[in-house]
């Protein structure tokens, strides 16, 4: 049987995906496999095919049916790449910086090249790893101003307006939980690398959420981005492409949403009547103290990043609650008040305390009718747990 990635060009990986579909979880791969082979088909290619079904599934929520039902995937390439949503916003950061060209270095399966090209721009997408090369250009088969090229980025003569840069984290284990500082040298192509290309002309580097603050130079712009209520990435702006030095946290919805501010800490007192949990992007961008002072909120403890006031806010970068109590964090003292308010539903939320979500509920035994929302937090240094009822809004 061919090389995966080019059985699944084949004119017969095409047949058996039509007849397919996509193919949920929950599919009978056993009579899917049988049938298929009854046709004819080869059994290997089947199963190259069943899997490529399931993947086209998967991607449904990152590129809707349309698009992911005629994409072909690799694993890690589906794991790794862009939402429509969020590759369309990066697309038109470029198309507004006037960009007429960009060289997608380490384009993976293409997602985000498909974007640029979408928006009218000249794409030169790299791809050292043969296979996503291969199914990249697929993808981008219908975009006659993109081309695909199977090299190293690190050796790409670059002629385009500008780059894009989406660098692989290595296989760390020792770091993946962030116990240990990462460095330039843990991504591929090396963080270095890339900012000292992205200084050489305009730039936008795509990163983990989650990359911490000390690996961001200060002469580019930088962006923490949510989208669906997650933290999906935090990206970096060199050149005309953002303003060196500016830091935001970003709402990709039907429009960008975005709060730019200091790195400043927020003023801490005791609760208020609401407490506020902020969007990961917010945390993550270390701007939740500006946020807090525009909008007359506070902390409650010096390292947590839960907000607190007396009004209500009505934001989307915050969650707000409706503090009923405060409690000691002891579960049997929990215990006993949720059984005299007759709580049965409840939801746990936890910040800054060593107690989980899944150690305490069980030892609270709930059986009662009504609902309630438990925060298990710092207040100063005490820990304690926040007896809550989510605010209601009018629309």
């Amino acid at each position: 049987m061919p090389h995966s990635a080019e059985a699944l060009l084949s004119n017969e990986a095409a047949a058996i995906l039509d007849i397919l579909g996509l193919v949920t979880s929950k599919a009978d791969v056993i009579k899917l496999t049988t049938d298929l082979r009854k046709q004819g088909f080869d059994p290997g290619l089947v199963a190259q095919c069943i899997t490529q079904a399931k993947l086209r599934y998967r991607a449904v929520a990152k590129f809707g049916q349309q698009k992911a039902s005629k994409m072909l995937f690799t694993e890690d390439g589906l794991e790794q790449s862009t939402r429509t949503e969020v590759s369309n916003w990066h697309a038109k950061r470029f198309s507004r910086a006037n960009v007429k060209s960009v060289a997608d270095l380490g384009c993976g399966i293409g997602g985000d090249a498909m974007a640029f090209a979408g928006a009218g721009i000249d794409v030169t997408a790299i791809e050292m790893d043969s296979d996503a090369a291969a199914l990249a250009a697929h993808n981008l088969s219908s975009y006659p101003n993109a081309k695909v090229s199977n090299s190293d980025a690190t050796e790409a003569e670059i002629t385009t307006d500008a780059i894009w840069l989406d660098p692989a984290r290595r296989n760390l284990s020792s770091k993946a939980a962030g116990r240990v500082m990462l460095k330039p040298e843990d991504f591929s192509p090396n963080l270095d690398f890339a900012f000292e290309l992205a200084r050489q002309r305009s730039a936008g580097i795509k990163l983990a959420g989650s990359l911490p603050h000390e690996l961001i130079p200060e002469d580019c712009e930088a962006n923490w981005v949510s989208h669906n209520s997650e933290l999906v990435e935090t990206v970096l702006w060199f050149g005309a492409l953002g303003i060196a030095g500016k830091r935001s946290a970003v709402i990709i919805d039907q429009d960008a949403l975005e709060f730019e501010g200091e790195e400043i800490p927020a003023p801490l007192d005791a609760p208020g009547q609401y407490i506020y949990d902020p969007i990961s992007a917010m945390v993550r961008s270390h701007l939740l103290g500006a946020f807090a002072i525009e909008n007359g909120l506070w902390g409650i403890s010096g390292s947590i990043a839960y907000l607190s006031g007396d009004k209500k806010v009505d934001s989307p970068w915050l969650r707000g609650f409706e503090i009923l109590e405060v409690l000691p964090l002891d579960s049997k003292r929990i215990a006993k008040r949720m059984g005299e308010l007759d709580i049965g539903t409840l939801e746990i939320k936890k910040r800054g305390v060593d107690i989980t979500p899944e150690q305490l509920r069980p030892k609270l035994k709930l059986k009662g009718k009504k609902s309630a929302t438990l925060i298990l937090t710092k207040i100063a240094d005490s820990r304690k747990a926040l007896v809550c009822q989510p605010i209601a809004y009018k629309d």
